[in-house]
C-alpha cells in the first residue's frame, strides 16, 4: 500500500512540473540569478510579450527559461499568463489551413499572440502586430517556440 501511495504522489508531483509558458508583461524585465532583488541581474529583456517557459517557483518568484536556454528568476508581477510564441523558423502565415493563401511571411524572432492551437492539429492560429497592421492566420506548430507539441490552447 505504501508503494502505491508513493507512486501516486510521484505522478501528482510530475504533473505539477508539466511545461507552462508565460510572457513578459512589460517592455523591460530583469532576470536575476536568484529569487530576490538582492541577487544580481543576469539578463535584461527589452521586449514586451516575450515568451518564457515556467520551470519552478519560490514565493513570488518564477524560475524560467527562454528560447536560447537562459535560465533565471523573474518576479511574478513582471509576468503574464497571456500566451505568446516566438517564430522559430521562417514560414508563411496562412489565411486558412486548407488553402495556401498567404497572409504574410514571418521571420524567426517575431513575437506572435497565440489564439488557438488544437491538440491534433499541425497548425496554430496566431496574430502578429506590425505597426498599425495586424496579421492573423494559421502557422505551423513545429515552427513556433512557446507551446508544447501535445498542448491544446482554446
Amino acid at each position: 500500500m505504501q508503494k502505491i501511495n508513493f507512486i501516486l504522489l510521484l505522478l501528482i508531483s510530475c504533473s505539477a512540473w508539466a511545461s507552462q509558458y508565460e510572457s513578459l508583461k512589460y517592455a523591460k524585465v530583469n532576470m536575476r540569478t536568484g529569487p530576490s532583488e538582492k541577487y544580481p541581474i543576469r539578463w535584461v529583456y527589452q521586449e514586451k510579450n516575450y515568451p518564457v517557459e515556467f520551470l519552478d517557483s519560490f514565493e513570488l518568484w518564477h524560475y524560467v527559461r527562454d528560447k536560447d536556454g537562459e535560465i533565471g528568476w523573474i518576479h511574478q508581477n513582471q509576468l503574464s499568463k497571456s500566451r505568446y510564441v516566438l517564430i522559430s523558423k521562417e514560414d508563411y502565415l496562412l489565411k486558412k489551413i486548407d488553402q495556401k493563401k498567404m497572409v504574410a511571411t514571418l521571420q524567426p524572432g517575431v513575437i506572435a499572440h497565440l489564439e488557438r492551437c488544437p491538440k491534433e492539429g499541425r497548425y496554430c492560429r496566431i496574430s502578429v502586430q506590425s505597426g498599425e497592421e495586424k496579421y492573423t492566420g494559421w502557422f505551423l506548430r513545429s515552427n513556433l517556440w512557446g507551446i508544447d507539441s501535445e498542448e491544446t490552447v482554446e
